[in-house]
């Protein structure tokens, strides 16, 4: 009784430290986003604030990937630490400049340390609960960046019209640093660290790998299954992040709502998603439960699909049928749908990735889909920035209500497909 004590008092300082932790990765990895139409009003353009969001996103691709592979060889606590510092540092010194390429730099460098972030909540996670427990740590931790991104930008434009878009960089950015800190001082890689017996033994005896052809990236990247959830994620997250981005300045420019709205569509999307992440995960574990899993088609493909033509009919409602006119609850309950679906879709995609993968390769899967889903982000960024210059936003929403009809066809389709990842011989089930 005394040792679970011990394990639930030091889960729950971890657990509360990385929330926050992670709630300021994601504050200062969007915080630019916020203040865009604060930023406007100094002269910058749509391709300008395109250019700045598409250098971040294209550096977090990749560094979300490489970190994911090199968390196995590092300390967990260490990468945390360390990248929530430097984004602050990326924060702070991003307001001593007034250039857009040097805004570029900047954040590119941002998107490059925001890559440490999620990997390291991940593999603490792995060793301080048992994989009963991991699912739903998992998706409680996942609303850390929902909940930053609810309060993020009423509090951040707050700051922003009343002393500047450069106080609603400082502020995140300085207590960054200060949760930096704090973060390496409680943090505790695994329980061996502290006294306490690993949960994760520390040699792994790889019965499924033993036999047969040996998993590799390559086996990985034979899978159409893995392709399916690379595309479908793809166009997800290019739907979450166009509309995270570009959502309130469609409203603001197009539809002729004041700044105000726009913010309230991004926290309502954000609420949305803290929902719709948890019960993703909750109501498709039961769904599992009840039908486990064959290896053809999943128990989980139903909730996906469902997922996927809400989103659709809510990205309708949103270019096609919002007016100058609409009721601000109208555009709330919108934009909680898209953030509903978009992140249920999202954290069910991983799930998907990990366990239909060798165990020894889950993670390498699961990087690889996230890195299809971060050019989704990039997409959404300088691409679709310009689109709109050169068009309007109106435009770009169609090319995504688009995308996504084409991709609940194709998961309609597919959902009796083979998901096994890899070689066949390594997916035998223990």
């Amino acid at each position: 009784m005394a040792g679970d004590t011990e394990y639930n008092r030091h889960r729950g300082v971890i657990i509360a430290t990385m929330y926050v932790g992670y709630c300021f990765y994601h504050l200062t990895r969007k915080s630019f986003g916020f203040i865009m139409p604060v930023v406007m009003e100094e002269g910058l353009d749509q391709s300008d604030l395109g250019l700045v969001i598409s250098s971040q996103t294209m550096a977090y691709a990749f560094s979300k990937f490489l970190s994911g592979l090199a968390s196995d060889h590092l300390s967990a606590r260490s990468m945390f630490a360390v990248g929530l510092f430097l984004c602050g540092v990326c924060n702070v010194v991003f307001i001593l400049f007034d250039s857009v390429l040097l805004y570029s730099l900047l954040w590119f460098i941002n998107g490059l340390v925001q890559g440490f972030g999620w990997p390291a909540c991940a593999k603490v996670l792995r060793q301080w609960f048992k994989p009963s427990q991991f699912g739903t740590w998992w998706s409680i931790l996942a609303t850390s960046m929902n909940l930053a991104g609810f309060v993020g930008p009423l509090v951040t434009m707050e700051i922003a019209t009343r002393y500047g878009w450069r106080a609603g960089l400082l502020i995140p950015g300085v207590l960054s640093l200060a949760l930096a800190v704090l973060s390496y001082g409680l943090v505790v890689d695994e329980p061996s660290h502290v006294g306490l017996e690993n949960i994760v033994a520390t040699t792994q005896k790889k019965t499924t790998e033993s036999k047969g052809e040996a998993p590799s990236m390559l086996s990985l990247l034979d899978s159409a299954y893995l392709w399916l959830i690379s595309v479908t994620y793809f166009v997800v997250f290019a739907v979450k992040t166009s509309c995270l981005n570009w959502g309130q300045l469609f409203l603001i420019q197009d539809k002729g709502h004041e700044p105000y709205v726009g913010s309230l569509f991004t926290s309502s999307l954000e609420l949305g998603g803290i929902f719709g992440s948890v019960i993703a995960g909750m109501v498709t574990d039961r769904m599992v439960k009840a039908t486990p899993l064959t290896g053809y088609g999943s128990p989980r493909h139903p909730y996906v699909i469902s997922m996927l033509a809400t989103m659709g009919l809510a990205l309708y409602g949103f270019s096609d049928r919002v007016e100058a006119d609409t009721l601000e609850t109208t555009i709330m309950t919108i934009a909680f749908l898209i953030g509903f679906t978009s992140y249920g879709a999202i954290n069910l995609f991983g799930v998907l990735a990990i366990e239909n993968s060798p165990s020894s390769l889950s993670g390498t899967s699961s990087a690889i889909v996230a890195l299809a889903a971060n050019f989704g982000g990039l997409i959404a960024g300088y691409p679709f920035g310009l689109i709109a210059e050169n068009y309007n936003w109106e435009t770009v929403f169609i090319i995504l209500e688009i995308s996504v009809a084409v991709s609940l066809v194709l998961f309609i389709i597919a959902r009796n497909i083979n998901t096994r990842i890899g070689p066949t011989s390594a997916q035998k089930s223990v």
